[in-house]
């Protein structure tokens, strides 16, 4: 049967050990000599084992309380970083971060792990989610800095990083681009829907709509499945998904432009770190 340590007795064991007499230290660890003379008899009570002796006029540890000591310090180690990790944050600020989906991989990895390197108690807390609601997020105080993929030139004081063109993708090898309605698998919520079906009906391209979903995951599946096929940014990277090699026989689709947006109350030296950052990653 196992038996459980006393953090405190081991403490008094290490500075009786430490000082060489129960007295000093007593005065030490701002006891009386009698407690401190009562946890070391209860200590060895309850091991044993004799842990302390006295050589002359000091008092030393035996084999076995030096052996006892080692694991001592290193205990009472251990429960002083438990201690201090629970009494101090795990970083001096966090930011609420909101991403459009479709640029989630593979610039925000990058983006915050050299944030990070550069401010090490900064906390990140990410949230993918549609542009459309990131914006309103930020309105309403969600988000302390948002990224968003739009079609139009931003008129809220948004920053353009890079712009990057919609194209057609589907499973690899697939073959739902060659069917007539053409299958597509968008959510309702997903911003690049819109422009797809707008340029299918200007070049006369039948569609059907095969998602009656809010959430795109379930549309990101069937398009993996090849049960239909989708608009998403050519920097975008997923698996299970690539560019459609269709030979000019779907049309056209724009060009979007990925645009970061600022908190009104986000620190200034943050903000000018955050763009110059991104301003790299999205090249």
């Amino acid at each position: 049967m196992y038996r459980s340590l006393d953090l405190v007795y081991l403490r008094t064991l290490i500075a009786v050990a430490e000082t060489g007499g129960m007295t000093r230290a007593a005065n030490l660890l701002h006891m009386t000599q009698s407690t401190v003379s009562m946890q070391m008899k209860r200590l060895e009570e309850q091991l044993s084992v004799q842990l302390l002796k006295r050589d002359g006029r000091k008092i030393v540890a035996t084999p076995e309380g030096a052996r006892l000591i080692s694991y001592a310090k290193r205990l009472v180690e251990i429960n002083n970083e438990a201690v201090k990790s629970l009494a101090e944050p795990l970083y001096d600020v966090s930011i609420n971060c909101g991403v459009a989906g479709d640029i989630l991989y593979p610039f925000m990895p990058e983006l915050i792990q050299r944030f990070e390197k550069n401010y090490p108690r900064l906390g990140f807390n990410v949230k993918a989610s549609f542009s459309s609601f990131l914006r309103r997020g930020l309105k309403n105080g969600l988000y302390d800095v948002i990224f968003t993929t739009e079609l139009a030139p931003s008129s809220e004081g948004g920053i353009a990083l890079m712009q990057c063109p919609l194209h057609w993708v589907g499973k690899p090898g697939g073959e739902s681009w060659t069917r007539t309605p053409l299958p597509i698998s968008m959510s309702h919520n997903c911003m690049f829907k819109k422009p797809a079906c707008d340029v299918l009906d200007a070049a006369g391209i039948e569609w059907v709509d095969i998602i009656q979903e809010m959430n795109d995951t379930s549309a990101l599946l069937t398009c993996a499945a090849d049960k239909g096929v989708r608009a998403e940014l050519s920097c975008y990277s997923m698996r299970g998904i690539e560019a459609i090699d269709h030979g000019g026989r779907l049309p056209e689709l724009p060009d979007y432009t990925v645009f970061l947006y600022f908190s009104p109350g986000l620190n200034r030296e943050l903000a000018e770190e955050f763009e110059r950052i991104a301003s790299e990653v999205f090249q």
